[in-house]
C-alpha cells in the first residue's frame, strides 16, 4: 500500500479546515502522520536539519517548569469526557512528532507514485483560493447568517476569515509554482492574475500578514532564481541570522524609528510598542528565557507608558501593551526559551539551507515553491500568531509535504 493515498485524504479537507478557521490542521496532520508508521516507514535518524529544531521543542517541554502560566501538561479524565491537554508545550511536542512521521512518509513515496495525490492537492489549494474569494466578497451577509448580530460573534467570524487568509497564502506559492512552470505562454496571465485577485482579496480583509507574504514571496522566488547556486543557503542562512540577532535587529529599527520621530500606521504601531516591551524583558533572563506562554502576564497598559498613551485614543489607556504575545515570533522565541532556543531554531535553518540542494538542480516548480512559502511563512512568523500556535505550524508541515509531492511528480520539459 502507498502512503500517497493518505495525504490525498488529508488535502481534501485542507479547505474545509481553513473555512472553519483554520484550527483543524493539527489533528488533520495526526491523522496523516499516524498511518506512515506502517505505510512508509519513516526513516530514523531523521534529517541533521531536523535535530536541532526537535531539540528545541524539548527545551520548550523543559521551560514548562519555570513558565509563570503553567498549569500542568493535562487536565481532567478521559472516563469523564474532560480530558484536555493544557499545556501548550506538549501541543506542541505532538505537533513535532505528528510532522515528523508524515514528512519523513512523504520523503518515502517512489518517484511519479504521487501523480493523482498532487493533482488532488493542487485541486484542493484551488478549492481553498474560491470559497476564500466568495466568503470575502460576500462577508457581510454571510458572516451575518453563519454568527448573527453579535459583535464578539461577528469578530469571531473576521478572525476566522483572517485565519483562513493566512494558510491560502502559505499555499498559494504552491499553486503559482506549478502554473508558472508550465510551458504554454497561456499560463503567465493566469499566474499574474491569481497574484493580483489574491491581494486584493487580502486588501479587502485587511490581512496585512498575506499581503506582505507576498512581497516577501516574489523576493524569495527573485533571490533563488538570482542565485542558482547559493540562494537556498543565503535565504535560510539569513533567516536564521534574523531569529539568532532579533532583539539587537528589531530594537535598532525601533531606535532608529524614535530617532527620526517616525510613527507607523495602525496596527503596526501598536505591534512596535509591543516589540519595547518584550526586548526589555528579554533582558531580565537573557539565556533560559521566561518560559513558554510566559508573554500572557506581561499585562502593563498604554497607562504605564504615558508618552505612548499621548499617541492614542482615550479608550486604549487600560488596553495591554502586550496583547497576549509579542506578535513576532522570533522575539517570542528569545522571550520565553531564551538564547539557548534561538540559537537552536536558527541553527535548524542554516542547517535546512546547507541540507537542500542548489536552486539550479531542481524543477523550477520546486525551486519556486520552497522560496514562496518560505517567504509567506516569514511574514506570518513576523506578524501574526503566536509562536505556541500548533494549527500554523501544522498547516507548515502540511505546506512542506505538499512541495515534497510537488517534487515526486513527474513532469516533463521542467
Amino acid at each position: 500500500m502507498s502512503y500517497a493515498p493518505v495525504l490525498a485524504a488529508a488535502f481534501v479537507l485542507w479547505p474545509l479546515m481553513g473555512l472553519l478557521g483554520a484550527q483543524g490542521y493539527t489533528p488533520l496532520l495526526g491523522l496523516a502522520a499516524l498511518p506512515a508508521l506502517a505505510l512508509a516507514r519513516p526513516k530514523w535518524p531523521p534529517a541533521v536539519y531536523a535535530i536541532p529544531a526537535f531539540l528545541f521543542v524539548v527545551w520548550v517541554v523543559i521551560g514548562e517548569a519555570w513558565s509563570p502560566v503553567s498549569t500542568g501538561l493535562v487536565s481532567g479524565s478521559l472516563l469523564e469526557g474532560n480530558f484536555a491537554v493544557k499545556a501548550s508545550s506538549l501541543r506542541i511536542f505532538l505537533t513535532a512528532v505528528f510532522a515528523l512521521l508524515a514528512v519523513g512518509g512523504a520523503l518515502r513515496i517512489a518517484e511519479g507514485g504521487a501523480q493523482i495525490t498532487t493533482r488532488v492537492m493542487l485541486g484542493a489549494f484551488a478549492a481553498q483560493g474560491l470559497i476564500l474569494a466568495i466568503t470575502v466578497i460576500f462577508s457581510g451577509p454571510l458572516l451575518r447568517m453563519v454568527y448573527g448580530t453579535d459583535p464578539n460573534e461577528l469578530n469571531s467570524g473576521i478572525q476566522n476569515l483572517g485565519r483562513n487568509a493566512n494558510a491560502f497564502a502559505l499555499v498559494l506559492p504552491i499553486l503559482i509554482a506549478y502554473l508558472s512552470a508550465r510551458p504554454q505562454f497561456f499560463w503567465k496571465p493566469v499566474v499574474a492574475l491569481l497574484v493580483v485577485t489574491s491581494l486584493l482579496i487580502f486588501a479587502r480583509l485587511d490581512a496585512q500578514s498575506p499581503m506582505i507574504g507576498l512581497v516577501f514571496m516574489m523576493a524569495a522566488i527573485g533571490l533563488v532564481q538570482a542565485m542558482p547556486k547559493l540562494g537556498f543557503r543565503v535565504l535560510f542562512t539569513s533567516l536564521g541570522a534574523y531569529v539568532a540577532a532579533a532583539p539587537m535587529l528589531i530594537g535598532t529599527t525601533l531606535k532608529l524609528l524614535e530617532a527620526y520621530n517616525i510613527h507607523l500606521p495602525g496596527s503596526f504601531q501598536s505591534r512596535a510598542w509591543a516589540w519595547h516591551v518584550v526586548i526589555n524583558k528579554v533582558s531580565e533572563r537573557p539565556v533560559t528565557g521566561h518560559g513558554i506562554s510566559a508573554s500572557k502576564t506581561w499585562n502593563q497598559t498604554y497607562a504605564d507608558y504615558p508618552e505612548w498613551a499621548a499617541h492614542l485614543p482615550e479608550n486604549w489607556q487600560y488596553y495591554p501593551v502586550v496583547p497576549g504575545h509579542p506578535h513576532n515570533m522570533a522575539l517570542q522565541i528569545w522571550a520565553e526559551t531564551g538564547m539557548i532556543g534561538a540559537v537552536l531554531v536558527a541553527f535548524s535553518l542554516v542547517l535546512l539551507g546547507f541540507r537542500l540542494p542548489a536552486p539550479g538542480q531542481m524543477r523550477a516548480d520546486v525551486r519556486y515553491a520552497i522560496a514562496g512559502v518560505m517567504g509567506v511563512a516569514l511574514s506570518v512568523f513576523s506578524f501574526a500568531y503566536n509562536m505556541w500556535n500548533e494549527a500554523f505550524w501544522s498547516s507548515v508541515a502540511l505546506a512542506a509535504i505538499a512541495i515534497i509531492l510537488l517534487a515526486k511528480r513527474r513532469r516533463e520539459s521542467l
